[in-house]
């Protein structure tokens, strides 16, 4: 049982198999497994006895020179059982999905762009808030992570356009 006490420790996680921590939040939200590829994120909140609570996943492939990021979901009952004043700290930190969407981007050091496929309103404000944009196709957006000429960056679109929805 996690104890609610205003010792907890948020930490962003990046895991190969997230089965075990988000594995059931993934499939309460998109009604399907969660993917057993890498590279996973969750974001976790630890009381003061260790015991773990998933606050939210977010996952990412690797193509070529980018990533591909989706399936982001937030685990708003387990957000009930923080403290009043956590869930105030995470909301001034811009939310449970700014800030773990935000810290991974950060970690994602190994390539030029991360995209994401999103179709629902609230996670797009999300996104843009983190720092991704519109790119020309609907639903694909980017952040660039290198400094790349327009040539490039048109390239760079394009294939994970043709990648098709992620």
């Amino acid at each position: 049982m996690f104890n609610q006490s205003d010792i907890v420790r948020i930490k962003l996680l990046e895991v190969d198999n997230a089965q075990h921590l988000a594995g059931d939040l993934f499939e309460r939200k998109f009604n399907h497994p969660i993917p057993d590829f890498p590279t996973h994120f969750v974001l976790v909140a630890y009381d003061n006895q260790d015991h773990i609570l998933t606050l939210g996943y977010v996952h990412f492939i690797q193509h070529q020179n980018m990533y591909l990021g989706g399936g982001m979901c937030v685990n708003n009952r387990a957000i009930r059982q923080l403290t009043k004043s956590m869930r105030k700290r995470l909301s001034q930190q811009g939310g449970v999905a700014f800030y773990m969407l935000s810290e991974a981007v950060k970690k994602l050091d190994d390539c030029d762009a991360v995209f994401g496929y999103v179709g629902h309103k609230g996670a797009y404000k999300i996104d843009l808030a983190v720092g991704f944009e519109q790119t020309e196709h609907p639903h694909l957006i980017v952040y660039w992570k290198a400094d790349l000429n327009e040539i490039q960056k048109q390239n760079t679109v394009q294939t994970a356009y043709e990648f098709g929805p992620f």
